[in-house]
């Protein structure tokens, strides 16, 4: 019987912007499976060590329903997924919407999209270099670029981008009320329901409108289903990039001897985007899984209607995995991270996040070399209460040589 007094709870608390909470590498050696209590007050199984991970991440007798048994939150309130939302749902409803968009986000297809996305983070930057330095890196730069590519992809018009940003950043920050939640989730979804009317009505060439054209195996989607498709490719498509995108700037920005090598060597890009979403992992709330039938992981039984909390941040600093794991190396060969998932539900957008990010990185660096924060790492606020970990701001400078830059 659990001792219900002694659990611990969420969320443990960082000592470092960097890393995971300490308690993680201990939990990693002693206790790879343990009981905790979530905000909102459920119990759960924490699962902190890599090789658990991916093994829960490829169980089908793991369900990824927010109404199964036993599915923890780290959110307040009971807000069900709506119709399309895959990420949130089980084969064979997973299945058949992921069919719908995987051709959108296969290598082949991001290629011809990387000239759009190279203007879009160009007219960012120089947008950012008509300012008089310091500047916010984060609404200057990361959010914007997040945001014009993601909506450009979809479809969806970026001067709403405010709107969906401060409805998100509701629904995903575990300090709000439950009402406050529902309320912000209610109307994200009457915006994107107008948004896919509006393209039933008049087509478009956007990715949404292509889903609304051309059903994949003559099984279209319902409009609810388009609808929540929608909410699901932009929320996860914006947010992710630009946490990914200010922290990474910061983690280079600290690592100036790695910073150059790659600015001397390009072909780090590779490496370089698999390492900062290995080392920083912004998904710092886990990800929820609920057990439909008795299931024995690592050594520990976890029982059907049991709730598991798969902690990737922890995992991706295992180091019997990844020799050195709390330091950032840009030469390291990441490509068993957990950073985009794992197994039945592993990000649908990795290559397009990988693209994204290896052309903002490229580009910022290339044309403003000498960037650097404009305060001091203590001074700066982190998103501690989201579900996605980042920065709240960042101011950088400057010199006056970067601002006499043009882009080719």
């Amino acid at each position: 019987m659990i001792d219900t007094n002694t659990v611990p709870p969420l969320p443990m608390t960082r000592t470092c912007p960097f890393d995971p909470p300490p308690e993680y590498q201990q939990l990693r050696i002693d206790q790879p499976i343990s009981r905790v209590r979530t905000p909102r007050g459920d119990l759960a199984w924490l699962v902190t060590r890599h090789q658990d991970i991916r093994t829960i991440l490829a169980d089908k007798r793991f369900s990824s329903d927010p109404l199964a048994p036993g599915y923890p939150t780290y959110l307040s309130g009971n807000v069900a997924p709506p119709p399309g939302f895959f990420m949130q749902m089980d084969a064979p409803e997973h299945n058949r919407l992921r069919d719908m968009v995987i051709n959108e986000f296969k290598v082949s297809h991001i290629e011809t999209l990387r000239p759009r996305i190279q203007s879009i983070v160009d007219r960012v930057i120089d947008d950012m270099l008509k300012l008089p330095p310091p500047v916010d890196f984060v609404s200057v730069m990361a959010l914007p670029v997040a945001s014009l590519i993601i909506c450009e992809l979809l479809g969806v018009p970026y001067q709403d981008s405010p709107f969906i940003q401060n409805r998100t950043d509701t629904m995903l920050d575990r300090s709000r009320t439950a009402e406050e939640s529902q309320a912000a989730a209610i109307e994200l979804m009457t915006y994107f329901d107008r948004i896919v009317t509006e393209k039933e009505n008049n087509p478009s060439d956007d990715l949404l409108g292509r889903l609304l054209a051309k059903p994949i195996n003559g099984n279209p989607a319902s409009h609810q289903e388009v609808v929540g498709i929608a909410a699901l490719l932009l929320l996860g498509g914006y947010d992710t990039m630009a946490q990914v995108m200010g922290l990474g700037t910061l983690t280079l920005m600290q690592h100036p001897d790695q910073l150059a090598q790659f600015q001397q060597d390009p072909q780090l890009a590779e490496t370089l985007i698999d390492e900062l979403v290995r080392y920083l992992t912004v998904n710092h709330a886990g990800l929820p899984r609920a057990a439909i039938t008795d299931v024995e992981v690592g050594g520990q039984l976890i029982k059907a209607g049991e709730g598991v909390l798969v902690m990737l941040n922890s995992g991706n600093r295992d180091e019997t995995v990844f020799p050195n794991s709390d330091t950032f190396d840009i030469h390291r060969k990441t490509t068993n991270h957990v950073g985009f998932g794992h197994g039945l539900h592993k990000c649908i957008g990795a290559a397009f996040a990988r693209a994204e990010l290896q052309i903002a990185f490229l580009t910022l660096f290339k044309r403003i070399p000498d960037l650097q924060l404009a305060t001091t790492v203590d001074a700066l606020q982190f998103r501690h209460e989201m579900v996605l970990y980042g920065l709240k701001n960042m101011p950088v400078t400057w010199s006056f040589s970067a601002q006499m830059t043009q882009h080719d």
